[in-house]
């Protein structure tokens, strides 16, 4: 489907469901990713891919740097971004242990502020890391 920026951007919002992979500029990819992280709880739980033939780049987003001083920067996306280069590297097993954890862990409220709790970056990864199977 080919369209508009801002037709994309509004349609996304709207119907979520319907996009799996979106390819564009990294301009408008970052944008795109920015505000697709605002349906799920925020930039914090979202790890980010650069994907080519040979080599993948996997990294949360930095908008982590602006709190880390504070010790309360969600290490969530982080965290997911090691999952999803373990799948890119095809351990598959590995990636699915990463991911309980982090399940689990929200489902305990272990969080950090910016998602309504009072835990630290390492205390939230601290309580992942010993799920880790």
């Amino acid at each position: 489907m080919k369209c508009s920026f801002d037709a994309m951007a509004y349609d996304m919002i709207l119907h979520p469901e319907k996009f799996d992979v979106i390819v564009t500029t990294n301009l408008f990819g970052d944008i795109l990713s920015d505000e697709a992280a605002a349906l799920v709880g925020g930039l914090g739980l979202c790890p980010s891919a650069n994907i080519g033939d040979k080599y993948a780049f996997l990294n949360p987003s930095t908008e982590a740097l602006l709190i880390l001083r504070e010790r309360i920067a969600n290490p969530i996306a982080a965290i997911l971004s090691v999952k999803m280069m373990l799948e890119w590297a095809g351990k598959i097993e590995e990636a699915r242990s990463i991911e309980t954890a982090v399940d689990s862990v929200l489902m305990q409220h272990i969080t950090t502020p910016d998602l309504g709790g009072s835990y630290s970056t390492i205390d939230v990864s601290n309580a992942i890391t010993k799920l880790i199977t």
